[in-house]
């Protein structure tokens, strides 16, 4: 049986360290994960503040449906 560290086949230390910084490249770190919760954040915050017009927005929409109904209702039946 002959030694491995003498087969044209086995890799050097640096061509281990590069396959392995090639697999791990894959993987998320914990710089990324505190990237993507910022930019979360972010999102939600203008999510929110979409969501704030929108509801204001169809109040006021509402409330005039309802005043332009009674006054019409008024100036027929009044």
């Amino acid at each position: 049986m002959s030694d491995p560290s003498n087969s044209a086949a086995a890799l050097t230390r640096i061509e281990l360290r590069e396959e392995l910084d090639r697999s791990l490249a894959q993987f998320a770190s914990k710089a990324d994960y505190a990237d993507l919760r910022g930019e979360l954040k972010t999102e939600i915050a203008n999510l929110r503040a979409d969501l704030i017009m929108w509801i204001t927005g169809l109040m006021l929409a509402s409330v005039t449906t309802a005043v332009a109904i009674a006054a019409a209702a008024d100036r027929l039946f009044g």
